[in-house]
């Protein structure tokens, strides 16, 4: 009998209530690394063990999930060529070499991210367009890379540059000139950049060299003569420098060639923050035009 004065709650809907509990059980479950592995084994069809009554043998279990290995890599497939098609206009188009189209299909039915299969589809245009455009060893690395260091990749593309007459992209990380007497005695602070400050960590760094696609060493160009201006493209702005004193040489991260190529591939997102420091950067040692006519210091 309930108290005097206050009211009795009554549950009108038992059965929701105790769905929803069931809900929460099922999500505490989950979050639980057995729950979660079960999870995982089930939908890969490798859970038998983890059943008290195991339904099927061996040799069925095997052939289902090979079954199911190849319904997903058909979606796989199904789905880029989908997001291509959609990609596709009224380009004249060719058809890609037999043997490289069999490679194609062969690694990206393993793709299974919606971004990752986005950028198959956009490689896949490509070869139609210009055949040749993309190797079979970029394919080869590109399977093999996690949409981590898909990103970390981007994230160097935002900050890659060009100079002189060599077109391999580049991450320029400063200049020093050359050490004369008077700088042997009155040694200059380094003019560097740190490119973790612009969202490409050390570790992000390490990963693409790992995988082939930025040299291990930072390099140092050759000196930087006084004229002509040298080319200098960062981004989608080309500029002209010209060293404000002689011995200048640029301290950079070079692309190797399948870094460069797959460099193509993912995007031309840029960063303004680091194009400004860069261009500050610069501005101490070289005397910098755009191609708008703007220029960026004012030594002379």
């Amino acid at each position: 009998m309930a108290e005097q004065g206050k009211p009795v709650v009554i549950d009108a809907h038992p059965d929701k209530r105790q769905h929803q509990e069931h809900s929460c059980k099922e999500d505490a479950d989950l979050r639980g690394s057995k729950g979660r592995l079960k999870a995982i084994a089930s939908e890969y069809h490798v859970d038998a063990r983890l059943q008290e009554v195991e339904q099927e043998d061996l040799a069925h279990r095997s052939a289902n999930r090979q079954r199911h290995v190849m319904q997903k890599q058909q979606a796989n497939l199904e789905a880029i060529i989908a997001l291509t098609y959609d990609q596709c206009h009224s380009e004249t188009a060719h058809t890609p070499d037999p043997d490289w189209l069999v490679r194609f299909f062969d690694l990206a039915r393993n793709i299974h991210g919606h971004a990752m299969q986005q950028l198959w589809a956009k490689i896949l245009k490509q070869e139609m367009l210009r055949p040749g455009s993309t190797s079979i060893k970029a394919l080869t690395i590109l399977e093999t890379m996690t949409q981590r260091e898909a990103q970390a990749l981007q994230r160097a593309c935002a900050l890659s540059s060009t100079f002189g007459q060599d077109s391999t992209k580049k991450l320029v990380t400063g200049f020093r000139r050359r050490q004369g007497l008077v700088q042997l005695l009155r040694p200059e602070p380094p003019h560097k950049l740190s490119l973790g400050h612009y969202q490409l960590s050390y570790t992000d760094l390490m990963l693409l060299m790992d995988l082939g696609l930025i040299l291990r060493t930072e390099l140092e160009s050759g000196v930087i003569e006084m004229q002509p201006a040298m080319p200098f493209k960062l981004q989608d702005t080309q500029y002209m420098l010209t060293p404000l004193h002689k011995g200048m040489r640029l301290y950079y991260y070079r692309f190797s060639p399948t870094g460069h190529e797959l460099a193509k591939l993912v995007g031309k997102r840029v960063h303004p923050d680091y194009h400004h420091a860069i261009c500050e950067l610069l501005a101490e040692g070289f005397e910098m035009h755009s191609d708008v006519g703007e220029t960026v210091n004012t030594h002379a």
